[in-house]
């Protein structure tokens, strides 16, 4: 019976964290969908677009993880905001993302 219940309780465990990785879409996937076509694939973005670089330090130190968050809810410039279309758990996925962009702490 014990053995029973550890399994079920694993189950449900294992359903939720599922159940939050889809609803968090994978940070990666949505750079992919959402992002890459401008900001590319790499994060240094389409030269004739003029997206910001995301691997630069300097850009990555001047931005807060709250000034990327608005600007992934409400939009900047021709970058269209993503608030009713992603949810705070994917925009918070994707600020993540964006900061693995930026160069590796030793």
């Amino acid at each position: 019976m014990l053995a029973l219940a550890f399994f079920v309780s694993a189950s449900v465990q294992e359903t939720a964290a599922q159940g939050d990785k889809a609803k968090a879409g994978g940070a990666g996937e949505l750079y992919t969908k959402h992002c890459a076509k401008c900001h590319g694939a790499d994060g240094k973005g389409i030269k004739s677009l003029q997206p910001p670089d995301l691997t630069d330090a300097k850009w990555q130190a001047s931005h807060t993880d709250k000034q990327i968050t608005a600007a992934l809810n409400t939009g900047k410039g021709v970058m269209p905001g993503y608030k009713s279309t992603l949810t705070p758990a994917q925009i918070a996925g994707l600020v993540k993302h964006v900061r693995g962009f930026g160069p590796k702490k030793k």
